[in-house]
């Protein structure tokens, strides 16, 4: 029996688990919450042995004022920690969560060392495994380009309102004009110079 290329990509996008549109919303917010309010947050480490990480860091504490930007400590448990939280759902057993297996836990839209999206709940899903190959940052070709447009396209009908919140702080002429000014600061710092 052939499963055709359709099929396969039908499979992968009804088997993905995502967080509820109520848990996601309550999470972001207190996400943004943290971030404006100086408290802990966590970005995926930077570099070879995460050596470039207090780059971020200082990055941060100029564009935002947030002096509490850690790095995650294997650069997944704190999404893992929320994935569960918001789903369920555990890959080791649990007497609180549902045991899932043969899935792992991805960044739909990577950003991992943006503050605001790498423990995003609309950025964090649970997957089939079997997929990896089609999501993966060393993954190329069209069949991965088409299949991670699906994803993607998914994943913004379910939690579009909070992307485009995402977006807009992205984007926003403040946050591009503070962004420019601690660049050139840091720039500046030759404390950072190697």
């Amino acid at each position: 029996m052939t499963i055709s290329k359709e099929q396969f990509f039908n499979f992968g996008l009804k088997e993905t688990i995502y967080s509820s549109y109520d848990k996601a919303e309550i999470e972001w917010n207190l996400l943004k919450n943290r971030i404006y309010s100086n408290e802990k947050v966590f970005i995926r480490g930077f570099g070879r042995d995460a050596s470039g990480t207090h780059l971020f860091q200082a990055f941060y504490e100029r564009l935002i004022n947030n002096y509490h930007v850690e790095k995650d400590p294997t650069n997944n448990s704190e999404p893992a920690k929320l994935i569960r939280a918001l789903t369920g759902y555990s890959k080791t057993k649990s007497s609180k969560l549902e045991l899932i297996r043969n899935y792992q836990i991805s960044h739909v839209f990577g950003r991992t060392k943006n503050v605001f999206a790498f423990t995003a709940p609309w950025n964090i899903v649970y997957m089939p495994k079997i997929l990896d190959p089609f999501t993966g940052h060393e993954a190329k070709g069209d069949m991965i380009d088409e299949y991670t447009f699906l994803f993607q396209k998914q994943c913004y009908d379910n939690f579009e309102k909070f992307i485009e919140e995402f977006n807009e702080i992205m984007i926003s002429s403040i946050f591009k004009e503070r962004m420019g000014e601690s660049l050139d600061t840091l720039s500046l710092d030759t404390s950072y110079n190697t």
